[in-house]
């Protein structure tokens, strides 16, 4: 799918609306109906954009942000992206960072292949939220010569709970997430992990019994259609911070401990099975 970044026209339209008087009054956001509509202007003169998945401040949310659980596929940090912190305050912290970045930084003189849309600073800043005065790494890209803001991000995730994971093919679908109970007595817990092409390739199901909060996981393993092939039984166990009078719909506990349990448990052994079953079964699908 081809990216939607600024085109030259944009950029320069973009520019022109940054120099309205109403961003020298303290205005930190303002909101448009248009992506490439500016959307805040930093006290250094960084422009940034409300922007979309590729490209501006919703990239950066997307990409960066602790909360977000976006699909990103690709090697190394492309498909695995670092974080800000979970008590970042965007409209606050990152314009502050990319304005150090800018401003003390150094621009990165490597060749990119992008190179000839962005180009990329280096530099260090403790102005976000809890840093405790000390100072991180951060990259900030900016589209050639302009001071428009294509991305920003930290050089290690700000939060070390923020799960990694070697699996390249395939990413944890967090939004796609579901709990459901056959009987009073047990819990199903599924958690799909998606293709490139969104098709769900491997899914975790969880058996949890209520009574006793005894647990075990499971993998399916579906073929590249998708469809279902076979599944590999009681792979492993977790302890759970649950408590039955806690699974009912609705209850926010309970939407607390799915959204907690799905995204921070440690599935690596399950993942490894993943990657071996892959090499095994579907090496020439």
């Amino acid at each position: 799918m081809q990216k939607q970044y600024l085109t030259a026209e944009l950029i320069e339209w973009v520019q022109k609306e940054a120099k309205d008087p109403i961003w020298q009054m303290g205005v930190l956001a303002s909101f448009s109906k248009q992506w490439y509509g500016v959307f805040s202007v930093s006290s250094a003169r960084l422009i940034f954009i409300h922007g979309n998945r590729d490209t501006g401040w919703q990239h950066i949310m997307s990409r960066h942000n602790y909360y977000s659980n976006d699909l990103y596929f690709g090697e190394g940090a492309l498909g695995d992206p670092s974080r800000f912190q979970s008590v970042s305050i965007p409209i606050d912290d990152w314009r502050q960072v990319a304005d150090d970045v800018f401003l003390r930084g150094a621009k990165d003189l490597k060749v990119h292949a992008d190179g000839a849309l962005f180009e990329k600073y280096m530099g260090t800043s403790s102005r976000f939220s809890r840093s405790g005065g000390e100072a991180r790494d951060f990259v900030l890209v900016l589209y050639r010569n302009t001071m428009i803001v294509h991305s920003l991000f930290p050089k290690r995730s700000l939060q070390p709970d923020v799960p990694k994971s070697k699996l390249k093919k395939f990413k944890r679908a967090l939004d796609e997430v579901t709990a459901g109970q056959f009987s009073s007595e047990f819990l199903t817990i599924r958690i799909p992990y998606f293709n490139e092409e969104l098709t769900e390739r491997y899914v975790v199901i969880v058996h949890i019994d209520l009574s006793t909060m005894g647990n075990l996981a499971h993998l399916q393993v579906n073929w590249p259609n998708g469809q279902p092939y076979y599944c590999i039984y009681k792979l492993m166990d977790f302890k759970l911070e649950l408590s039955r009078s806690d699974v009912a719909p609705g209850n926010i506990e309970f939407t607390r401990f799915l959204n907690t349990f799905s995204k921070y448990a440690d599935f690596s052994h399950i993942e490894k099975i993943m990657m071996s079953t892959e090499q095994h079964h579907f090496l020439d699908a």
